[in-house]
């Protein structure tokens, strides 16, 4: 028996159980139960439903509402600017379907930490008590050091999964709901036939639907002495031998046989007299800052320091006007952003850190004398 199955019979045997520790604040838990973790009671909490009226209790949603956000959702649509070029197509739900989608989320992510691959490190929890973290430093960590890095990014990920392989996922031995919760649980994740970009549950049902693909690409690098890592959809494959042309045919393969694109104009092969760089970190002799982040940072923090606030921003978002409060704001808060990220990944006592803070604080200083006077 693989593990779902073990966890959804679990799930069966304890629902009475289940029920009083989660609803009638019973807190004994019998034997099967006492020793598992809070997220692997919550994954056991959300596999014993079996009813419309069972998953509105799950997700806090009285039944009237839950029926109009499944047969009604409201989403705002709007485009925002992808980094290197091109728009991004947001489908924003509507506060109390956000709500109620993030209700869902907590429970599906609690399953998919317990059942997730470690090649995985995008879109998971991390429980403080697992002592296990996933984030693109991890995800980078796996191709330090490598002779050739083969990065693929898979496109239109999240509205390339269309709402009938949802329904698919809930229906298979994953989940075993069946096709009336299977179809309530699609609608209330899904809009217009796909997964939107934008709703809470969408990342983490995106980890379910690559969970077929990821098992075959873990195989086949662990037959061809690959290293592999997935964040959302950038796939990195990493080896101290040459990675061969038939070898990303193979994996190219794969993936598309699980139903997903490749985005050829993000498809490289770099080895390690060349820039390696992973989730947007430099992996050639250890996780780094990409040296374009850096320069952009440094450059913000001078055009900052030099022009002010209004006018950096202006040129930061290329505004043809005077910036706007909210334009500034949004400014300060992406360099304050920057410079954090770059403390994440070095260390918070690390010089380069404590230089571009200090810069910013001089910059702001700087900004503070100017409008005083």
């Amino acid at each position: 028996m693989n593990l779902s199955k073990e966890i959804r019979a679990l799930a069966k045997a304890n629902k009475g159980n289940l029920y009083g520790f989660f609803y009638e604040g019973k807190y004994r838990l019998n034997n099967d139960l006492k020793s598992l973790k809070p997220h692997q009671l919550n994954t056991l909490n959300l596999l014993s439903i079996e009813s419309p009226f069972e998953l509105c209790r799950l997700v806090k949603t009285p039944f009237y509402i839950l029926e109009k956000l499944i047969n009604e959702p409201v989403y705002k649509h709007y485009s925002i600017e992808k980094k290197k070029g091109g728009f991004r197509e947001i489908c924003a739900p509507a506060k109390r379907l956000k709500k109620t989608q993030r209700s869902l989320n907590y429970f599906l992510q609690a399953y998919y930490l317990w059942i997730k691959p470690n090649a995985v490190h995008g879109f998971v929890i991390n429980p403080g008590y697992l002592n296990v973290y996933c984030n693109i430093a991890e995800n980078a960590r796996v191709h330090v050091g490598k002779k050739h890095v083969l990065n693929i990014d898979l496109k239109d990920f999240f509205p390339s999964i269309s709402a009938r392989r949802v329904k698919a996922l809930f229906q298979s031995e994953c989940f075993g709901f069946d096709e009336q919760m299977a179809t309530a649980l699609t609608l209330l994740a899904t809009f217009e036939g796909k997964l939107p970009i934008g709703a809470p549950s969408s990342p983490v049902i995106s980890n379910f639907i690559c969970l077929q693909l990821d098992k075959e690409l873990i195989e086949f690098c662990a037959a061809n002495d690959l290293s592999f890592s997935r964040y959302a959809d950038d796939l990195t494959f990493s080896s101290d031998s040459v990675i061969i042309q038939d070898e990303i045919l193979d994996i190219i393969n794969i993936i598309q046989k699980n139903n997903f694109k490749i985005n050829g104009k993000k498809l490289y092969l770099r080895a390690s007299n060349q820039r390696q760089v992973v989730t947007g970190l430099t992996v050639n002799e250890k996780v780094n800052i990409d040296r374009k982040l850096l320069k952009q940072i440094r450059a913000m923090i001078h055009d900052l320091h030099v022009n002010g606030l209004e006018v950096a921003a202006q040129k930061h978002f290329n505004i043809p006007f005077e910036s706007s409060e909210a334009a500034q704001l949004k400014f300060f808060d992406r360099l304050s952003g920057y410079i954090n990220f770059v403390g994440q990944i070095r260390g918070k006592e690390d010089l380069l850190f404590q230089k571009l803070t200090n810069n910013l604080i001089e910059a702001v200083r700087a900004n503070s004398r100017k409008l005083q006077r």
